[in-house]
């Protein structure tokens, strides 16, 4: 916003000794956008501008009036470097007007990222010699862990003196305009410069994994139990005896013989062996028939023998 300085108006003897100092009146339109000397317009004896406003133009074959210098005001310019050092024209004693001297802020060299985030700024900083410019401005410090984006375009950027100069001839209001300078944070890892010359990878050697040992678990012992032999039992034959009857003889009988069957040796049962699978089977030892058949023979006879004793004793008694 521009901010107008006090009006230069007053005796002849105070005008002389006045000094431009800023105001706080809003800028208007018909503000200067060039530098040069304040515009002047009629005023009232006391300083006022008439309105409408009637700009002040000096009768043709008057003498010039002398000229002050605008105050450079810190952080701020004005397009009106100068203002006349007097507010009546002596050729027209009752003639009187004021001259208006606008002030502007002065822009700012900040830095900022990607996002637009003000990081840090700088107002620039005033032209001793011309309250119309500013000097070249220092830019900020950058923020830790920070830089300045490459390949911006930044006018009025010296990289070598990390220096801002804001001033325009083609614009003189371009002191009032902000200098932006994008920046970034520095990469941990920064990406390397291309090279001219591309660099040939160097062949990799594939690992040959080694070999893996498969465990071989260790045999767990069957114990397959060996049934003892079983020996089957042998069933002793029965002798089968068939009666003769003997021939009836009257004879006289004779004394019956006692006789005694001598009973035949029992085998005994002999448990005939499982066939096992894991063991090797040993045949039981079979026993000698022995007695067998003569003892089947020499009961028959005995009982032959008491059958006819028997049938003599009975022929006896009878007689």
């Amino acid at each position: 916003m521009h901010a107008p300085s006090i009006v230069r108006v007053g005796a002849a003897a105070a005008v002389l000794s006045l000094a431009a100092i800023p105001s706080a009146l809003p800028v208007p339109a018909y503000a200067a956008d060039v530098a040069g000397p304040a515009t002047c317009y009629l005023a009232d004896e006391n300083g006022t501008i008439i309105e409408p406003r009637q700009e002040y133009t000096p009768r043709e074959g008057a003498g010039g009036l002398s000229m002050l210098p605008s105050p450079v005001v810190a952080g701020q310019y004005t397009l009106e470097v100068s203002a006349p050092a007097m507010n009546f024209d002596p050729d027209q004693p009752d003639l009187h007007f004021a001259c208006q001297v606008f002030y502007s802020s002065l822009g700012k060299v900040r830095l900022v990222d990607a996002d637009g985030t003000v990081h840090a700024a700088q107002s620039y900083a005033n032209d001793q010699n011309d309250p119309s410019r500013a000097a070249a401005t220092a830019i900020p410090a950058l923020p830790e862990g920070y830089e300045i984006v490459p390949g911006q375009t930044i006018r009025g950027f010296d990289a070598a003196a990390r220096t801002v100069d804001p001033n325009n001839p083609a614009d003189a209001r371009a002191v009032g305009a902000n200098t932006d300078i994008v920046i970034r944070k520095v990469a941990n890892n920064p990406t390397p410069e291309p090279s001219s010359t591309p660099s040939t990878p160097a062949p990799s050697t594939p690992s040959t994994p080694a070999p893996s040992t498969p465990a071989t678990p260790a045999p767990t012992p069957s114990v397959t139990a060996t049934p003892a032999p079983s020996t089957p039992a042998t069933p002793a034959p029965t002798p089968s005896v068939t009666a003769t009857p003997a021939p009836s003889t009257p004879a006289t009988p004779a004394p019956t013989p006692s006789v005694t069957a001598t009973p035949a040796p029992s085998t005994p049962a002999t448990p005939r062996p499982a066939p096992s699978t894991p063991a090797k089977q040993t045949p039981a030892p079979k026993l000698a028939r022995t007695g067998t058949a003569a003892g089947a023979f020499a009961g028959a006879a005995a009982l032959l023998c008491l059958i006819g004793a028997g049938v003599i004793a009975l022929r006896r008694y009878r007689a």
